[in-house]
Formats: structure tokens, C-alpha cells, sequence
């Protein structure tokens, strides 16, 4: 069963989503937006809500009562746009991480490029996809020295999840190799009224496959 709250002056925060209810509702959003909603925020088990409270508020209520947690998924979360992302696996972590898992490096390469994962939410940077599918050979702690600086492109892992950098950040994940593809486009974000897909790459319910490449000279 979903739970809610008040969230500031402007928002209702639908929480402890389970997997099914979260892409119902996702679903649902995206076809159409909610009486008093301007607009909403997909969080990892969460979906914040902004607009009137008072309206947000009855339709929580309504949700509440109406969802059942244990449905399955739609299909069509599991139907998003495929984006095949090339990387160099050439990453500072990537020969411990073969080591920590008993791997060599072609079979970490290839395990880590065989499944097809889904963003599942876009995370703590703009554009930052946290991807499930991750075998479960990979799901490693994260490091417990982070980074101060990791650049954007970076292919990563932490946990049970599997992640590109789309900015220059600090972070304590395990970074396997890079790419060039750009994930967050401030400049198109400066634009009038910009147009979402020019600023990000990735969206909650796309498909990725990561494509293994030769290192640069």
C-alpha cells in the first residue's frame, strides 16, 4: 500500500511505491497530468507531485484507495526507447573490479555489456541514469574512498545499480571505462521553453545496451 505527504507548499509526495504501483503511475502521468498538477518528479521508490496540495491531496487519497501494490508492471515501462551507449572499458577500477569478483577483464567486459538495462530513475546530478539490470556478479559496495572528481561519461557501478557520470562530480562509485556520448546538455537547457529530450539523453523507462569499443590511442 502506497503512503503520501504534504510536501512544502506546492507538492504531494506519493512514497513507498512498489515496483508495479511506480510504473502504473509513471505511466499514467505521462499520458496525462492529474487535475492541479503542473508537473512531477520520479524518485527511486517515489513520485513527487507539484501543484495545488489541496487538489494533489484528494487525488493521493483517491490513489490510495484505488492501486493495488502487487499488479504487474505495464508494458509499457518495459517498452522505452533503446539507446546503445559505446564505452571504452578502460576505467582506473577496472582491473579490481575483476579481481573483487573473480573475473578476468573480458569476462567482466562481458558481462557487464551482455544485459539490456532500464533507467529506472534519473539520479543525484542532471541527467544521471541509475540502471537496473546489473548481474549480480557486479553488485559491489561502493568504494569506500570516494572520488573528488570524476569526469562526465564515466561508466560506473555501485551496488546492485549501473550508472554513466553525466557531469564532473565527486563520487564513490566503481568506474569501468567512459564514453563520449553526452547525457546533459546545459546550453539546450538555457534555451526558451527547451524541449526535455534535447537537454537529456535518457528518460525513467528507457531501454540501454553499453557496446564495448577500443580504448583511443
Amino acid at each position: 500500500m502506497m503512503d503520501w505527504q504534504a510536501y512544502g507548499d506546492r507538492g504531494v509526495l506519493l512514497r513507498d511505491l512498489q515496483k508495479g504501483l511506480r510504473s502504473r503511475l509513471i505511466d499514467r502521468f505521462e499520458q496525462t497530468l492529474p487535475e492541479g498538477c503542473r508537473e512531477f518528479v520520479i524518485g527511486y521508490d517515489s513520485i513527487l507531485l507539484i501543484g495545488s496540495v489541496t487538489a494533489l491531496s484528494r487525488l493521493a487519497e483517491a490513489l490510495r484507495r484505488e492501486t493495488d501494490a502487487d499488479a504487474p508492471e505495464p508494458r509499457g515501462q518495459n517498452a522505452g526507447s533503446l539507446r546503445k551507449i559505446p564505452v571504452r572499458y578502460d576505467g582506473p577500477d577496472l582491473h579490481a573490479i575483476a579481481e573483487a569478483t573473480g573475473l578476468t577483464v573480458r569476462e567482466l567486459i562481458r558481462v557487464h555489456s551482455k544485459p539490456t538495462y532500464t533507467v529506472y530513475m534519473m539520479g543525484f546530478a542532471p541527467g544521471f541514469p541509475y540502471l537496473e539490470g546489473l548481474d549480480p556478479h557486479l553488485h559491489l559496495a561502493r568504494r569506500t574512498s570516494p572520488r573528488n572528481h570524476i569526469p562526465p561519461g564515466a561508466v560506473a557501478i555501485g551496488g546492485p545499480h549501473a550508472g554513466i557520470y553525466s557531469v564532473a562530480s565527486p563520487g564513490g562509485w566503481h568506474l569501468l571505462g567512459q564514453t563520449d556520448l553526452p547525457l546533459f546538455r546545459p546550453e539546450a537547457a538555457e534555451q526558451p521553453n527547451p524541449d526535455v529530450a534535447s537537454v537529456f539523453t535518457l528518460k525513467p523507462g528507457d531501454r540501454v545496451r553499453f557496446e564495448a569499443i577500443e580504448p583511443k590511442p
